[in-house]
């Protein structure tokens, strides 16, 4: 159940609830979002939206307006897509849970979204880091993994701000929104690695 914080006794008054259009219909590069709140936070808002984004494309905001003239009349229901995004997405998010797990890295499993957070620090020892120049080792560790493996993933340091990038650099990010058998062609990549790994250790 999604709680707002608008929602919370006194904090009307305080919040400014932003959505997104790309994180509620899972549609990333239409880049459209939308803002409530109190007249005398909003007037603020408005002020940077007219001076910074101006307008948006106008057929991408009537299939917005669409999408939600669809949606909320059966939420709650079966067929709705906020129903039926979670149970499509959440075998996808066990499945890399344990293929992650099983070569190694420690996932944090999500309770939304469609992005996943591992602990890579585990495989260290099976990466040189030193290839890579960059400054931070997630960025090292997930520019070897795309040279030498085939799995692309984001470095998490990316999203800190520069003096805390040290807290994340022992992490990888992966997105699980992918068709199954693009997954399952990502835990096969890992797995493969994984082995070939053991066999070099036992030679």
């Amino acid at each position: 159940m999604l709680l707002l914080l608008a929602t919370l006794p006194g904090m009307w008054e305080r919040t400014v609830t932003i959505g997104s259009a790309g994180k509620t219909f899972s549609v990333t590069g239409w880049k459209v979002g939308w803002a409530y709140g109190p007249a005398n936070l909003m007037r603020n808002l408005q002020v940077v939206h007219q001076n910074c984004v101006y307008t948006c494309t106008t057929p991408i905001q009537e299939a917005i307006a669409l999408g939600f003239e669809k949606e909320l009349p059966r939420l709650g229901q079966n067929d709705c897509y906020f129903v039926s995004l979670p149970k499509e997405l959440e075998p996808k998010r066990d499945y890399m849970a344990k293929f992650l797990s099983d070569v190694g890295m420690s996932p944090t499993i999500p309770e939304g979204g469609y992005f996943m957070v591992a602990d890579w620090s585990p495989l260290a020892a099976n990466v040189d880091l030193n290839s890579e120049k960059d400054q931070y080792k997630d960025y090292r560790f997930t520019k070897w993994m795309t040279k030498n493996v085939g799995l692309q993933g984001i470095p998490v340091s990316a999203f800190y701000g520069e003096s805390h990038k040290n807290l994340a650099e022992d992490f990888v990010r992966y997105c699980f929104i992918k068709k199954d058998e693009n997954l399952k062609k990502a835990a096969d990549i890992l797995n493969n690695w994984k082995n070939q790994g053991q066999k070099s250790a036992k030679n």
